[in-house]
Order: structure tokens, then sequence, then C-alpha cells
């Protein structure tokens, strides 16, 4: 049955670059903000994938892509949605950017920090905002231990620990296990996600230097199984675990944990941990360590708040700024920053030493 649309006309028209699975995800939430937004193109180089998400969300045939190129020069967009596996993420956005279309890209902006500062460059020329997916921005949880720590509780925060990691649940599809395709890992896959939020809550200080490693020490073994399925073994060409520490221009400093695999009692474990001079903060519990009058205090955090929560609301925020001509609600400078790091874990594994970003 086809969907009762109001005859108003959207003011944000999108095109969608990659009809794998987390554009699922985007459809459905693009689909919620109309008739204020809606995908009115759609572009895969699978006939079949175009086929599936066409179908599921009524978009016209007419309007399937099988080259982004020909998408740009056809479709009446005004912005793209980039859900390509992330080798093609510069190369898609700067196209789009240079034909004169906002850009929301899924995370990692790109795989390398010159990749990125192309990006930049070509949103700049183009004037239009250049936005990363960092759905854990946009959580209940992030946007309300952000607003507390902007009230500076927690004084000169200098130390963070940030850990993402997963006990046997390795992503099958070989864009995520093979160097080419995905640029690394889980921390290209995951610890893009839990760095970018710690240095969101710390205010995005500048990185200095960066010491770690990135092996795979499971990956390519036969007698490891994995929650979501089997993989190609030989095909694995990326890490299955990080950890590293960053030294900040500021004086402060951040451990990041990464993992696929890891030999740990959780299937899975996110937690960001702040200390600061005044008091601590540790994410996603929402609480707080500190002390008063000589005595230590654990306090839980509470907050009214109905906002939509990560995905959704990443792309409502997008749009709105699209629509208001506002920056990114997510610069690329900070993306930048992010991979910066991201970059320098590899360098570091790759030289045995520290590494200057």
């Amino acid at each position: 049955m086809a969907k009762q649309r109001p005859k108003s006309q959207p003011r944000l028209k999108v095109g969608l670059v990659g009809c794998g699975g987390i554009s699922h995800v985007h459809l459905t939430g693009w689909d919620r903000l109309y008739p204020q937004c809606e995908v009115s193109a759609i572009c895969d180089i699978l006939p079949e994938a175009l086929e599936r998400r066409g179908t599921e969300f009524e978009i016209p045939p007419d309007q399937w892509y099988s080259t982004h190129e020909d998408m740009l020069k056809k479709a009446d967009i005004d912005a793209v949605d980039v859900c390509v596996p992330n080798g093609a993420h510069a190369e898609i956005s700067i196209n789009a950017l240079r034909a004169g279309k906002h850009v929301i890209c899924e995370k990692p902006l790109a795989p390398t920090p010159n990749e990125i500062r192309r990006m930049i460059a070509a949103r700049d020329e183009s004037g239009k905002i250049l936005m990363t997916a960092q759905h854990q921005r946009f959580l209940r949880s992030s946007q309300n231990l952000r607003a507390y720590l902007d009230t500076e509780a927690l004084g000169d925060v200098y130390y963070c620990r940030a850990h993402f990691l997963r006990r046997r649940n390795l992503p099958v599809r070989p864009s995520f296990i093979t160097k080419s395709e995905s640029g690394g890992g889980p921390c290209i896959d995951i610890g893009v996600h839990i760095l970018d939020l710690a240095l969101h809550f710390m205010g995005f200080p500048d990185p200095v230097t960066v010491t770690g490693i990135t092996p795979c020490k499971l990956g390519k073994r036969t007698d490891i199984r994995g929650g979501w399925g089997e993989w190609d073994r030989e095909r694995m060409s990326v890490e299955d675990f990080a950890a590293g520490f960053v030294r900040f221009a500021n004086g402060a400093a951040l451990s990041l944990e990464c993992s696929w695999l890891l030999n740990i009692k959780e299937r899975e474990y996110q937690r960001i941990v702040l200390c600061g001079t005044e008091a601590g903060a540790e994410w996603p519990e929402l609480t707080i360590h500190g002390e008063e009058a000589g005595c230590l205090t654990d306090t839980k955090l509470s907050f009214p708040d109905d906002r939509v929560d990560g995905h959704h609301t990443e792309l409502l925020e997008f749009a709105l700024a699209a629509l208001k001509g506002q920056p990114s609600p997510v610069p690329p400078e900070e993306s930048l920053i992010v991979m910066r790091i991201l970059n320098g874990l590899y360098r570091s594994y790759e030289t045995g030493r520290e590494v200057e970003v």
C-alpha cells in the first residue's frame, strides 16, 4: 500500500548513495522527517540492492541510479547521503560537494587524514555543509552529559579512558575486513565512534603524539567463532584489536581500546571515563564522582528529555543546518583530528615507536 504523503513539497531533497545495511537506518530516519526532507533518488552499483531499497521505501524506479556521477547530473537533489564502504567516501563526497550538494557521510569521514583534508578543501570551495554521521554524539546520554560538562563541573579534564570492546562480534562482510575497502578494522569501525565521542566531551584538544598497537591476533584463526557468522580468514587484512595512548598540546592524555574479538567477560562493552581536577564522569552511566566536605560522592545524573535518539537525530540536525545555512553539527575539522589519531596508531604499530600526529 502506497504511503499517504502530504501535498507539500519537501524543503530538502536527498540522494542516497549506497543501499547496503546502514542505508536502511538512514532511509527510515529520512522517512520520519517527511515532508521537511525526502530521499528522492538512490544509487548503488548492485541492481538487487537498488531494487530492494527502492521498492521498500517507494522511490520511483526512474530515480534509481547505478553510478553517483549519473545521479549528480540527473537527479533533482539538494544533498547527498553517503552510505558506501569507507574507501569510496572521499571520492563520492568530493564529487557531490563540487556539484553543489550538501553532504552527510557515514563514519569514518575517510580512512586517511589526507583524504579528509581534500574533502574539507572541496567543502570550502563549494560553500556547502560536510558532516560526518557520528550518531553517538546525538544519543540522549551523550547530549545530556555534554550539557553537564559545559558547566565545567569537572574542572580541568586531564585524563580520559575510551573503550569500545566486543568479545566475538566481528562484522563478516568483506567491506569491513579488507583494508582496501575499509581502511582498517575496529579502529575504523567502532574506535572512531568512541574516540570521537570522548574528544567531543573533552572539547577536541589538539593531539601531539600517539603510541599504540594494532595487531590481528584472533581474526585469522580457524578455531575462533563469531557471533555474527563466519568470515573469510584469507581475505582479512585488518587488525582485530587496537590500544593506544594520546598526548595533547594542553597536557591532557587519553587511552583508547577497541576490538571485535577480545577475550573479555562482556559481549560488548562501551565506556568513557573523564577525570578532572574537581570531579570525574562516566558515560553511558552518567555518573559523577567527586568529593564534598571530606566525603567521597557518587552521583547519578537524571535529565528530562524527549529527543529522538541517535541516527535519526543526526539527520535532523544535518537537515536543519543545511536549510538554515548553519555550520555542520559535526565539523569535518573534528573528524580530521579523530583520523589523525587513528592513523597515528597504525603508524606507531608499524614503526614500534611513538609518532607525531
